[in-house]
C-alpha cells in the first residue's frame, strides 16, 4: 500500500511538470502533508493560502493523486504545520499502482495500454501520457497571433499567489522585529500620567528620525506601560509603512548578544545588524549601566544609527541624569531628542484599563466593582491588570460572567487587608476634591457657587458618617465653620440622595473611593 510518504512527492512532481515554475514555488511548494483520523492533509501556512489552494488548485490536486497511486485515503486541505517534502524523481521501472488506477482517468491511447501489458512501458511513460491528456483539457486558448493567451482563473490565480507571498513576507519581516501583535495604540489607555508620551509617539511612527524626538527616552517605574507605548510606536509605523525596518530588543538581549560576540569575535556581524533599522527600540537600557566594554560598544552604535537620522526609543527606570554607573557620553546623548516621564495611572485611567481587559476577556466588570479594584491597585498597570485576572480566574472556576463588588472584594481581601488605611478627615477631604477636581483650599475657603458648596457639604457628610468627630469638630476642620453649617449640609445631602440619582451615586463611591 502507497503510503503518504511516498505519495506526495511523486504528487509535486506531477504539479511542477503542469504549473509555471513561479507558480509551483509559490502555491506548491511551501505545502506540507500529514495524517489525521485516517485522512490525508495538506496544510497550507494561513487560511487565505487554503482557500486559494481549494479553489484554484485542488482539482489538479486531485487528478494528480488518482495519477499516482490508487486506494489513497481522503484528502483535506486546512491550515497548520506537517512534514515537508521535496519533488521526487519519477521511478524507472513500472509501477503498478499506476496501471491499476486507470479506471479511475482518463482513458490512455490503446497503443500505451498495449505496451503496459507488455510490461515495457515505465511508469514515467503512462504518467506522461496521462498528463499530456490533462494538458489538452487545460490547456489555455491562443490568441489571434497563436500565442497562449492567459484566462481570468490564471490572472486571478496569478494575483492570489502574488498575495499570498507578500502576505508571507510582511508576516516574516514582522517575527523579525520582535514587536507585540497586543501592544498598538489601540490597546494602550491614554489618561493624564501617558497622555504626553502618547502624542510623542504617534509623531515619530508618522516622521521617525525627526530629531526633536531623537532619542524618544521613556522613563518611569516599573509596570506603568512603557514597553507597552514604546512597542506601539513600532507597530503603527509598520502599520503606516509595512516595508520599514524596525527591531524591538531588551538591554538583556543586546548583552547576552554581545556576550556572543566577544566569545566568538564576529565584530563586524554584531555591528551590522544594528546599523540598517529605520527604527531600533531598546528596552530597560539601565541594566547596561557599570558594563564598560558593552557601553562603549553602545556608545558607538547610537552614534552610527543617530547620524544617520534613524530613530531610537529607549526606556528606562529613572531620568538619564540619575543614571549612576552611566558612561557619561551615553547620558548626554539620551538627553538629546525627547524625555518623557511616565506616571502613575490616576483613578478614571486606572478603572478604564480595567474595563477594557474585562471586555476583551468577554466578562461584564460593574462600575462599583471596577472602582473597588482601581482603588486598591495604585501602584502600576501591571499590578492592576494582575488583580484583574485574578478576580477573571475566580469567574471562570466559578462560571460566572460579570464581576460585581462583591465577588471583587472577596477574591481580593488579602490585598484590601494589606492597604488598610485609617480614615481620617484629611483623607476625606482629599478624595472629594480629586473626585470633583477642585483644590482642598476650595473646600476649606468661603466661595459658596454650587461647584464648590455643594462638594463641600458631600465632604461634610461623609466625615459625619466614615468618622467618630463631633459635629462642632468637622465644622472647625473645614475653616472653622459653625455646628450648625455641618447639620445643615448632612440635611441637605440626605435629600438630595432621594431626589437626584446621580449625586446618590457620587456618594456611593466616594465611599467606596475613601474607605478603600
Amino acid at each position: 500500500m502507497t503510503t503518504l510518504a511516498e505519495f506526495w512527492p511523486q504528487c509535486l512532481t506531477l504539479l511542477r511538470s503542469e504549473l509555471s515554475e513561479r507558480q509551483y514555488a509559490l502555491a506548491i511548494a511551501p505545502l506540507t502533508v500529514g495524517e489525521e483520523n485516517g485522512a490525508w492533509v495538506i496544510y497550507a501556512k494561513n487560511q487565505f493560502a487554503a482557500n486559494m489552494l481549494r479553489t484554484q488548485y485542488a482539482e489538479l490536486i486531485h487528478q494528480a493523486a488518482q495519477m499516482t497511486a490508487s486506494g489513497i485515503p481522503p484528502l483535506h486541505i486546512k491550515v497548520g504545520q506537517g512534514v515537508h517534502y521535496e519533488a521526487a524523481s519519477l521511478p524507472e521501472h513500472g509501477c503498478a499502482a499506476v496501471v491499476s488506477d486507470a479506471s479511475n482517468t482518463d482513458p490512455l491511447p490503446e497503443k500505451t495500454i498495449q505496451r503496459s501489458k507488455n510490461s515495457k512501458a515505465s511508469a514515467q511513460d503512462i504518467i506522461a501520457e496521462r498528463m499530456k491528456n490533462l494538458r489538452r483539457k487545460t490547456t489555455a486558448p491562443k490568441d489571434g497571433k497563436g500565442r497562449e493567451a492567459h484566462t481570468q482563473p490564471e490572472q486571478a490565480a496569478e494575483s492570489a499567489i502574488e498575495s499570498v507571498r507578500k502576505q508571507q513576507e510582511a508576516a516574516l519581516r514582522r517575527e523579525q522585529t520582535h514587536l507585540s501583535d497586543a501592544y498598538t495604540f489601540d490597546t494602550l489607555v491614554e489618561g493624564k500620567g501617558n497622555q504626553l508620551g502618547v502624542a510623542v509617539g504617534k509623531a515619530i511612527a508618522e516622521k521617525p528620525g525627526e530629531s526633536m524626538y531623537n532619542p524618544f527616552f521613556i522613563y518611569g517605574s516599573p509596570g506603568l506601560g512603557k514597553t507597552h507605548l514604546a512597542q506601539a510606536v513600532g507597530n503603527e509605523l509598520l502599520q503606516r509603512n509595512p516595508k520599514a525596518k524596525v527591531r524591538y530588543l531588551t538591554s538583556d538581549e543586546y548583552m547576552k548578544a554581545f556576550r556572543a560576540t566577544v566569545q566568538d569575535k564576529t565584530w563586524d556581524t554584531f555591528k551590522q545588524q544594528y546599523l540598517n533599522y529605520d527604527l531600533l527600540i531598546v528596552d530597560d537600557i539601565q541594566y547596561i549601566k557599570n558594563k564598560d566594554r558593552t557601553m562603549e560598544e553602545f556608545f558607538y552604535i547610537f552614534e552610527h544609527v543617530h547620524s544617520r537620522k534613524q530613530q531610537i526609543i529607549l526606556t528606562c527606570d529613572q531620568l538619564p541624569a540619575n543614571l549612576e554607573g552611566m558612561d557619561k557620553r551615553l547620558v548626554s546623548r539620551f538627553s538629546w531628542g525627547m524625555t518623557i516621564p511616565i506616571e502613575p495611572p490616576e483613578l478614571e485611567m486606572r478603572m478604564a484599563i480595567l474595563e477594557r481587559k474585562a471586555q476583551t476577556a468577554g466578562v461584564e466588570l460593574k462600575e462599583d466593582a471596577s472602582l473597588f479594584i482601581a482603588q486598591n491597585i495604585k501602584q502600576s498597570v501591571r499590578d492592576l491588570e494582575g488583580a484583574l485576572n485574578r478576580v477573571l480566574a475566580r469567574c471562570r472556576f466559578d462560571n460566572l460572567r460579570v464581576i460585581d463588588i462583591d465577588l471583587a472584594a472577596g477574591t481580593l481581601a488579602d490585598i484590601v487587608a494589606s492597604n488598610y488605611k485609617p480614615i481620617t478627615i484629611e483623607l476625606i477631604m482629599k478624595s472629594v476634591a480629586d473626585y470633583y477636581r477642585i483644590r482642598i483650599a476650595d473646600l476649606l475657603g468661603k466661595k459658596r457657587s454650587r461647584n464648590i458648596a455643594r462638594p463641600r457639604q458631600m465632604a461634610m457628610t461623609l466625615a459625619k458618617e466614615l468618622t467618630s468627630l463631633s459635629l462642632p469638630a468637622i465644622g472647625e476642620a473645614f475653616g472653622g465653620r459653625d455646628h450648625t453649617t455641618v447639620m445643615h449640609a448632612v440635611k441637605t445631602i440626605g435629600r438630595l440622595k432621594q431626589e437626584e440619582p446621580e449625586l446618590k451615586q457620587d456618594y456611593e463611591k466616594l465611599l467606596i473611593v475613601i474607605q478603600h
